[in-house]
């Protein structure tokens, strides 16, 4: 840990820069989430969603703004932008051949799925919302390898926390959508007893690994999970299942791992209540990455060796001697 904060012992100072502190949010929610974190080197900005989890008997607003973090001048930048056509609740996002890729969330007139958008004009089009005709519930996240394999998660947001989509018409779990083939199926589900609301996606840099964390029902739940898993994916020429050695890699302490990544070293990086964890590739805790008091980390991106963190209340963004995984 001494090493990737570029220390010598813990009574070295490291400093966490805070960029920008966002607005309230509205008076029917509960708090802002702000998830999506992804880079593109055509605009040399991130991107960023923000969502209203509402209190009860309210529902999530579809917004038609994101964030954007402008990277070209001397100070980082951090300004709203509005998608055309806009997206439906968006949450994760990914960046591949030029294009930023959302898993998007849905209400109840628009179907979740996969939306691809340029990130210098902002154009938006719909890639994927359905399996075999039946509505995706709340996709959440999604990676996407180099060779074109997305992998996004899909769990009962929508129905069971937000009260903004139609009642699920399949299990929650992990999809894999081949956009070479057009090939879409479930390789990880409830079916399997793993999780309940799967929600970040990552993978490592050889892309022969995918980690998932689960939520629960609620994220201060002591039952609902707050863990990472860790499968292999297999080869697309070997037969049978796609992912396998589904187990646990990792257990946060503090509310449950949102958004996840990794860096070229086999860290991996989760944004949890008080700041960010990190773990080695055997799932030990190495040290956390704190942010302020109250504040929750939700996902974060690397831009060179500076990890942004987006949180709920502020854009943060500290320098560690690493990079991430995904190559542009």
């Amino acid at each position: 840990m001494y090493k990737l904060l570029n220390v010598s012992s813990f009574k070295d100072t490291k400093i966490i820069e805070k960029l920008f502190k966002f607005p309230p949010g509205p008076s029917f929610s509960s708090r802002m989430v702000h998830d999506g974190t992804v880079y593109s080197p055509e605009c040399n900005c991130i991107y960023f969603a923000e969502l209203h989890p509402p209190k009860p008997g309210f529902s999530t607003d579809a917004m038609p703004w994101i964030w954007r973090v402008n990277l070209n001048g001397t100070i980082p930048i951090t300004e709203k932008v509005y998608p055309e056509p806009q997206l439906t609740v968006p949450n994760g996002a990914y960046y591949h051949k030029g294009s930023v890729y959302w898993a998007q969330e849905g209400n109840y007139t628009v179907p979740g799925g996969i939306v691809r958008m340029d990130p210098q004009t902002l154009q938006t089009e719909l890639v994927l919302n359905n399996f075999l005709g039946h509505r995706f519930n709340s996709p959440n996240d999604v990676v996407i390898t180099r060779e074109g394999v997305a992998f996004f998660s899909d769990g009962y947001y929508g129905f069971d926390n937000f009260n903004d989509t139609l009642k699920p018409e399949l299990a929650n779990g992990i999809w894999r959508w081949d956009m070479n083939s057009g090939d879409v199926r479930m390789v990880a589900g409830a079916g399997t007893g793993i999780w309940i609301n799967p929600n970040g996606v990552a993978l490592n840099e050889a892309e022969d690994k995918l980690y998932v964390t689960a939520r629960g029902k609620t994220s201060a739940d002591a039952d609902g999970q707050r863990t990472v898993y860790q499968f292999d994916i297999a080869s697309s020429t070997s037969p049978g299942p796609r992912l396998l050695n589904g187990m646990p890699l990792a257990y946060a302490d503090a509310g449950f791992p949102d958004g996840i990544k990794l860096d070229k070293d086999g860290r991996l990086y989760g944004g949890v209540t008080g700041g960010v964890d990190i773990w080695n590739n055997q799932g030990e805790l190495l040290g956390k990455i704190k942010i302020d008091n109250g504040d929750v980390a939700v996902n974060m991106q690397w831009v060179g060796n500076w990890l942004y963190i987006a949180a709920r209340d502020n854009l943060y963004r500290v320098r560690l001697a690493s990079k991430g995984t995904q190559t542009y």
